[in-house]
């Protein structure tokens, strides 16, 4: 791609505005002008990528995710990131931040070192971001797909081994706050600038409140692998749908989450505290047994198992389905449920230069048709992806 260069789009989703018959000037890999097509005119010397069928919104960011394409986070191997990386793109994703679960102490740590080895590398999909851990302080009593055998009580001593294997890559922590010791080190975390995400976990009300007193500000795929909603026992879905300053992850499979679970938390958290995430850990595999990492899945119909067939074992989801998802069966607008898994994510991840289509930002850009698929995707102002037809 040339170091400047004019990107016009029949709409533009910022995602705080919309823009029609819009223009991007490209330089130098970021964004350094938003133009009217009539104003775009002007720059005739430019070489012109036409989408003016199109939308461009910003690139998205799938802030939990454990696997894509037969690749997961949790082998130990550099490779199986690289090909997640470069899987995602196609689905529209521009960053990305693998996500660990609770295994064997030996195999996380080395998946750890695994991620942190890539720290530098220039990836040839999306972008890596950090690291998200679900666990080990996390409560049996709501283990999800996750082995509880491995589960630990909170202990500043195990973090800063978990922590020093990420080389600091570690973003986000997954913790039960009725756990002992969990108030304490939830503060110790955060000491160490990683953001506590509250889940897998069977808190009530007051333990939660407690939990978000000490600064833990986000919660783990709200609803799932946690104390039900209750009108006499509140609980840690409660406290999260309550509190304006709490994030909360959804996931929009429509399997995990009903219809009307999404809309009821989308018009009681403010737009900006809802981020979309996959949980994805078998996204774009067949229907039947897979060998993943150290676990076999079922994969059956849109939706993915542990071999019990009942228990959810992550999702099948991409974050391109899911808009499709929010915006024609929840009814979500679609600036809304763009923010969800673009400008959201970006904020909390503290990546200013990600997630919105704003001059100096950098130009990571998906490219959707008008039934919302994926037509192309840019990182860094570099065509990574376009699709060759119609599917």
């Amino acid at each position: 791609m040339p170091k400047e260069f004019m990107i016009i789009a029949g709409k533009i989703y910022t995602p705080k505005i919309r823009i029609s018959n819009g223009a991007i000037l490209v330089r130098d890999g970021r964004i350094a002008a938003i133009k009217t097509r009539r104003e775009s005119k002007a720059d005739r010397s430019l070489e012109i990528l036409d989408f003016s069928e199109d939308i461009i919104v910003p690139g998205f960011i799938d802030m939990h995710i454990h696997g894509i394409s037969g690749a997961c986070t949790a082998d130990a191997e550099p490779k199986s990131i690289e090909k997640m990386s470069e899987a995602l793109v196609r689905h529209g994703v521009t960053s990305f931040l693998p996500a660990l679960h609770s295994c064997d102490p030996d195999l996380l740590t080395r998946s750890l070192k695994a991620i942190a080895s890539l720290r530098y590398r220039q990836l040839k999909g999306a972008r890596l971001l950090g690291i998200y851990l679900e666990g080990p302080f996390v409560s049996p009593r709501k283990p999800g797909a996750m082995n509880e055998k491995y589960f630990k009580n909170p202990s500043r001593e195990l973090f800063d081994e978990i922590y020093n294997s990420s080389d600091g890559m570690l973003k986000l922590m997954t913790v039960a706050p009725e756990l002992p010791g969990a108030i304490p080190l939830i503060k110790y975390i955060l000491s160490r600038g990683v953001r506590v995400a509250l889940g897998h976990t069977d808190a009530g009300y007051e333990a939660a409140r407690a939990a978000i007193g000490a600064g833990a500000s986000h919660v783990t795929h709200l609803f799932n692998a946690m104390r039900i909603f209750h009108h006499r026992d509140p609980g840690i879905v409660g406290a999260a749908l309550e509190d304006p300053e709490v994030s909360v992850e959804l996931i929009a499979d429509l399997v995990h989450l009903s219809s009307t679970a999404i809309r009821l938390t989308c018009m009681l958290k403010p737009k900006d505290k809802v981020v979309c995430i996959t949980d994805a850990l078998a996204a774009e595999l067949s229907e039947g047994i897979h060998q993943i990492a150290d676990r076999e899945i079922l994969v059956k119909g849109d939706a993915a198992y542990l071999m019990d067939g009942k228990t959810l074992a992550g999702s099948v989801l991409t974050l391109d389905k899911a808009l499709r998802n929010l915006v024609f069966d929840v009814g979500i607008p679609l600036e809304d449920a763009l923010r969800f898994m673009t400008i959201n994510p970006a904020n909390i991840l503290g990546e200013r230069d990600l997630g919105e289509i704003k001059v100096g930002a950098r130009a990571d850009l998906t490219v959707l048709d008008k039934s919302l698929r994926v037509v192309a995707a840019f990182i860094d102002g570099v065509l990574i992806y376009r699709r060759e037809h119609d599917s």
